[in-house]
Formats: structure tokens, sequence, C-alpha cells
């Protein structure tokens, strides 16, 4: 599951970077980019990567038949987009499928039958997608704001279903409520409510808790 969600999160990130205009492809060719992404990259999410190793992840990602060169919001370019998106998410996933059968087998594996091997250029190329996201949209000095609204926005309604629940959780975590055997898990649950909400639905449920 944390893979999926490190496939998912780090090639979607980009691609909505680079069609809201936060990234243009371009850049990833500069070694002043290289450096940051590097930075980031191992400041945040790979900390014993080096900055070559990132640097050659981008290469090889730049190297890509299906990789965007440029992005001119034309409609030829943004399904080359789509196709980069598609193409990189196989890319992750045949990788990791080939190496766990390779150490597993050609068998059923299911349940403990076997670990989920990721190589280390597979695992350094989805931490450099994130690192891309994390320089062009996370630490921009202009969504800092946003940011903050988002993050203040969010501790209300965790307090507000704090003191509301269970009856303001939906089923589940209302059921998980019940189930917590202490304090502390109980936070956890009202963490892991929120966790569960799209963008729009966080904004709706802060509106009608502070109506």
């Amino acid at each position: 599951m944390d893979l999926a969600d490190d496939v998912a999160y780090s090639v979607h990130d980009v691609e909505d970077a680079v069609v809201g205009g936060h990234l243009d492809p371009r850049l990833l060719a500069s070694a002043g980019s290289v450096d940051r992404v590097a930075a980031l990259t191992a400041a945040w999410y790979l900390p014993n990567v080096a900055r070559d190793e990132v640097a050659e992840a981008l290469d090889r990602l730049r190297a890509l038949p299906a990789w965007l060169g440029e992005f001119d919001r034309s409609h030829r370019l943004l399904a080359a987009l789509k196709d980069m998106t598609s193409s990189l998410i196989g890319r992750f996933t045949g990788s990791v499928e080939r190496a766990t059968r390779a150490a597993f087998g050609p068998g059923a594996l299911v349940r403990y039958g076997a670990d989920v091997v990721v190589p280390r250029e597979t695992l350094v190329e989805i931490g450099t997608l994130k690192g891309v996201a994390a320089v062009f949209v996370m630490t921009a000095a202009e969504r800092q704001p946003l940011y903050v609204e988002q993050r203040e926005m969010l501790t209300k309604l965790a307090h507000a279903l704090l003191a509301l629940a269970p009856a303001q959780l939906e089923p589940a975590f209302a059921a998980a409520w019940a189930a917590a055997p202490d304090d502390a898990a109980c936070v956890r649950v009202v963490v892991d409510q929120v966790a569960s909400l799209t963008d729009i639905s966080a904004v709706a449920w802060h509106r009608r808790l502070y109506r």
C-alpha cells in the first residue's frame, strides 16, 4: 500500500505541477534545478540518496520516449502528458513486479507468501519525482499562504471532530473509534478520518461544522 501511494503521488503530483503551470519540464535540464531536487529528495524522502543518484534518476526519466520535454497546454501536449503519466506508473510497477518475481518465483504470491521488492533505481526515481514536486510546488514561496490556510482549516476540523466523535464520523471510523483502546487511538481515528477526505469534502465538512 505504501508503494502504491508513493507511485501515485509521485507521478500525479508532477503531472498536476505541469498542468498548473508550476513546473516547466525544461527546467529539469539545469544543474541548479537538479541540486534543489536532490537536496529536498534527501531531506524529505530518501536521507541516504546522493546528488549524483538523483541526477542519474532524472537523466533516465528524461530519456524515456514518453517523457514530456515541454508543455504549452495544447491538446496534443495534454494528451502527451497523460501518456507520460501512464508510462511512469507502468515503469515503476513493472520494475517492482519483475524484481519481486525474480526473488520469489512465478507462483501465486498472496498474503505473506512474499515481500515486495523495490529496486534501488526505482526507489530513487520515485523519490526524485517527489522531490521535483516538493521543489516546484510544495516549497514555492507564492503557495505558502495557501498551505498555511489549509493547515489551519484541517487543524480546526480535526479538533471539531474530536469533540463531536463518534457522532460526526463516517461509519467505518465511528466503528474504529468505538474499538479504540485509549485516547491516543481515538485521536488517530480522527486523523485518519480527516486524511480520507478530498480537498472539496474537507472544505464542506469544515463549513458544516463551523457554520
